[in-house]
């Protein structure tokens, strides 16, 4: 199964979830939708979600130079 939304959680109070890509198509070609919930108990609870599962859900790429 796939999951194309985005989640962006924003100052730990607004959780901003959309099907989006954050790109100039994105933003002046497509139709995209999305909702932005205030709601700081539903944003930390998604935050502290993914931050569990961080390790499966991403790769870190060796020598890229970011730490």
């Amino acid at each position: 199964m796939r999951n194309h939304a985005k989640f962006l959680a924003i100052d730990h109070r607004f959780l901003l979830v959309t099907s989006a890509n954050f790109s100039w198509s994105a933003e002046y070609g497509n139709v995209e939708f999305g909702v932005l919930i205030d709601n700081p108990n539903l944003t930390e609870s998604v935050e502290r979600e993914i931050h569990q599962v961080e390790d499966q859900l991403y790769e870190r790429v060796p020598g890229l130079g970011v730490t």
